[in-house]
């Protein structure tokens, strides 16, 4: 197919794409439509916190009422869902909506600096009821006898010079304190979620504190389970349980209009995504073709690797594919012959050199390390990746040669710095990888710290990752080290040269290339 034919049939193409694409779309956005109105209006919704509302419960002034129960409504004040029960407001705290419970807090006291709670709890008449609580907080007013200051709390804006108010758990500890309640004008109690056998933490908190854990209530309302199964939304209308489906409300569950409506979005969208797969893959059939044909690869194939003018007339183009190609000689040249004194390190593919091209651009200079066909394409998919990447942490791809060198002497085994790292480490070498301008032969503290490091890098090399610590441990352990927590004796503990330290650990990591012998994918650059 010639360019202009291709290029007239891609656009065709594209444009068929988005004709079904808005076909599909289109359907689906009158299906939306089509959803019942109370269903839509009964999503859940937040007061603008984490926590979520919906059945029993309903966001007045958002919610239509027929969203839940009449007792349920829900106000929401500085983003916190607000309960009101018996003429006092709650801060609902959390929803437990599995097993109908709630914690709540007086909103007092977060809207008063000396909260004075006057009336015990009242849940009469209410769909709520006290869950098992942990202890009740007794709060006294108006005593003529100034309270013990042991397990009290005192209530200052209540108190003056000859009465006074205070909180406390327990009334029988001001009874061996000879301190008669009797004193005392009024008294009330509150529930509060708080474990009164640990005293040290509660004397460390003021009873506004202690409040402020809340309690917890349980609802009583319709079970919502089935219709939620049913991809329902549960709702109380015309004084009965209502479930709410994305056509019309049935009474319990949604499950016949939803095998309905389910079923005629699964074809449509079955035959709209067919009809666009097989012209996907009609599309990328004609571009590979297309591309084979006019945009040959600079990279070298089983046929090219051994073919020296197919490479040579490679390296005649200027650019392919937006990828400049360099002459082989030209970085040679940038290289110093690929000098071992330029080498910048070592990746699982190659070594990479430091060089300087003739124009004075400074470049990193990666080589292959063997004419492997497998090597090869996984190479050529990292360059064709970087040539469209732009970003501010990544090398620029300047280009590429095509020529053989993309032999090494170094052991197969230190081709991954992993694997070098821990051969050294194990063959009791780790001297060898170590900069001598370190102090590592004359100085005893930086011996013993570079054997902590290489027990922690030995650990973080594993290849099972339970054996590897997380980054949290791997941070506590440098700091450690860098403020010489490793005293003498327990570095002792990790030297290398013992066999309980680092040997135990077992083999080696496999290195990439064993493990590419048992995988049929070549494994991913790194």
């Amino acid at each position: 197919m010639e360019p202009k034919n291709f290029f007239t049939f891609t656009t065709l193409l594209h444009k068929c794409t988005i004709i079904i694409m808005f076909t599909i779309l289109t359907t689906l956005a009158n299906h939306s439509r089509a959803l019942d109105r109370q269903y839509e209006a009964c999503v859940p919704r937040t007061c603008g916190n984490r926590l979520n509302i919906s059945y029993p419960f309903w966001i007045s002034q958002e919610q239509e009422s027929f969203c839940g129960y009449p007792n349920f409504e829900i106000t929401c004040k500085d983003e916190e869902p607000v309960l009101r029960i018996s003429n006092e407001d709650y801060i609902i705290k959390d929803f437990f909506y599995g097993n109908n419970s709630l914690l709540v807090a007086s909103a007092a006291v977060y809207e008063e600096t000396c909260p004075t709670p006057l009336h015990n709890l009242s849940l009469s008449r209410t769909p709520f009821n006290l869950k098992s609580t942990k202890a009740d907080l007794f709060f006294w007013y108006n005593c003529t006898k100034k309270p013990p200051d042991y397990y009290t709390y005192p209530i200052d804006c209540a108190s003056n010079a000859t009465h006074y108010s205070f909180a406390g758990f327990h009334e029988e500890i001001l009874v061996k304190a000879n301190y008669s309640i009797d004193s005392c004008r009024d008294s009330v109690y509150l529930p509060v979620d708080v474990d009164t056998t640990d005293v040290g933490n509660l004397l460390q908190m003021n009873y506004t504190e202690i409040l402020k854990t809340g309690f917890f209530l349980n609802w009583t309302a319709h079970n919502c389970s089935s219709c939620e199964a049913s991809s329902g939304r549960c709702g109380f209308n015309d004084n009965k349980f209502v479930c709410f489906c994305a056509d019309k409300p049935h009474v319990e569950t949604c499950d016949h209009e939803r095998r309905s409506v389910k079923t005629k979005v699964i074809i449509g969208l079955s035959v709209g995504f067919g009809v666009m797969f097989i012209m996907a893959v009609v599309f990328f059939i004609i571009l590979y073709r297309y591309r084979k044909k006019y945009a040959p690869s600079p990279y070298v194939s089983r046929n090219i690797s051994s073919d020296p003018s197919s490479v040579a007339e490679l390296e005649k183009a200027d650019k392919i594919l937006g990828v400049q190609v360099f002459s082989y000689t030209e970085l040679e040249e940038a290289t110093n012959h690929f000098d071992s004194a330029e080498e910048l390190g070592d990746g699982g593919f190659g070594t990479v050199y430091y060089g300087k091209l003739q124009d004075g651009r400074a470049v990193a200079v990666k080589r292959l390390y063997e004419n492997n066909y497998k090597r090869v394409e996984q190479f050529k998919n990292e360059v064709e990746i970087l040539a469209h990447l732009r970003h501010t942490n990544l090398v620029t791809l300047y280009g590429c040669t095509s020529r053989h060198s993309l032999d090494i002497t170094r052991h197969r085994n230190e081709i991954n710095l992993s694997n070098l790292a821990i051969n050294k480490i194990q063959n009791k070498a780790l001297h060898e990888l170590v900069d001598p301008s370190l102090g590592f032969e004359s100085d005893y503290k930086v011996r013993k710290m570079i054997y902590s490091v290489a027990e922690l890098a030995f650990q973080c090399l594993q290849s099972d990752k339970d054996l590897r610590p997380s980054m949290t441990a791997v941070l506590d352990t440098l700091k450690d080290i860098q403020s010489d927590g490793y005293s003498k004796e327990k570095a002792e503990e990790l030297d290398i040269t013992d066999d309980v330290g680092l040997l135990k650990h077992g083999p080696p990591t496999p290195s990439p290339d064993s493990r590419t012998s048992r995988k049929t994918t070549p494994p991913s650059s790194n």
